[in-house]
């Protein structure tokens, strides 16, 4: 019986498209976050892709020790949260990170959160990185991982059309291949995982907008039909800066408003802005997160 090591770093995929023939599976690439669940049969342990333990944030998978019972496990997989839609929703999973005890408890009811097992890395007593894919594919259906916040996501073998017209359909985030015969190799980019992203579009218009603090211009989305729950709706997308400092803004705030009215008989007029709002720069937010 080997030692059941505390913490396995993940293996990564590389950025592609799908290999074709049937060396290859495919599984669903849902938005969440990728995750580590290690039971050693007395502690069940969460740990996120960087390895820092967030247990006491999913307090919905301490049950999971229960259908694991004896069977110590470290397992690789992503957490979840499905929007009403049924959907991945990735604002509500961000919602969930860094909250504790009674604050994790109202969160685990209002966004609950599913693991999805995809890969067992240590199985009753050894480790399972050397064997093929398909081999560690048949150990993790035998756990058969199904319940309240856990589940073990389908795999498909020779229909990579298929699936990628379905998941693509349906608005998800794409999926991943990897081959059949491939080890598990900790922390590597071999190319034996290969992940494919869906590329979305969508109608935007840019607009003029209020007279906002940080805002120069408005970018609305205009929800076209489809699954948009608010079909034919404008929204809010992002709001572009002008790219300036404070200091710069509040001049331009000054030089903007109205002066008072001159003294009557006084020469001149009134100096002062229209109103309108300045022309927008190129600047711009943007955040990120890891694939």
């Amino acid at each position: 019986m080997q030692r059941q090591t505390r913490c396995v770093e993940p293996m990564l995929a590389r950025p592609g498209p799908v290999p074709g023939g049937d060396g290859w599976a495919l599984e669903v690439k849902f938005d969440g976050m990728r995750a580590q669940l290690r039971w050693d049969g007395r502690v069940l342990c969460i740990r996120s892709r960087p390895g820092r333990n967030c247990s006491a944030e999913f307090p919905e998978l301490e049950a999971m020790a229960d259908a694991l019972g004896p069977r110590r496990a470290i397992l690789d997989g992503e957490l979840v949260c499905f929007g009403a839609d049924g959907q991945p929703d990735f604002e509500r999973l961000r919602g969930r990170l860094r909250s504790h005890r009674r604050a994790a408890a109202l969160a685990s009811a209002r966004a609950p959160a599913t693991f999805l097992a995809f890969d067992p890395l240590h199985l009753a007593g050894r480790s399972t990185l050397d064997l093929a894919y398909a081999a560690r594919r048949e150990l993790l259906e035998q756990l058969e991982l199904e319940g309240p916040a856990w589940r073990m996501p389908r795999h498909f073998v020779g229909r990579s059309e298929a699936v990628l017209a379905a998941t693509q359909e349906r608005g998800l985030e794409g999926v991943v291949a990897k081959r059949l015969d491939s080890p598990y190799k900790p922390g590597a980019r071999n190319g034996a995982w290969v992940k494919h992203k869906h590329r979305r579009t969508e109608p935007l218009l840019i607009t003029p907008g209020p007279p906002l603090r940080r805002a120069g211009r408005l970018l609305a989305r205009q929800a076209a039909g489809g699954r948009q729950p608010r079909a034919r709706r404008q929204r809010l997308a992002w709001a572009l800066g002008r790219g300036e400092g404070a200091a710069a803004r509040s001049a331009r705030g000054r030089r903007a408003a109205p002066s008072p009215a001159p003294p009557a008989g006084a020469a001149g007029g009134a100096g002062g802005g229209d109103g309108r709002l300045p022309r927008a720069g190129a600047g711009a937010g943007q955040g990120c997160r890891a694939a």
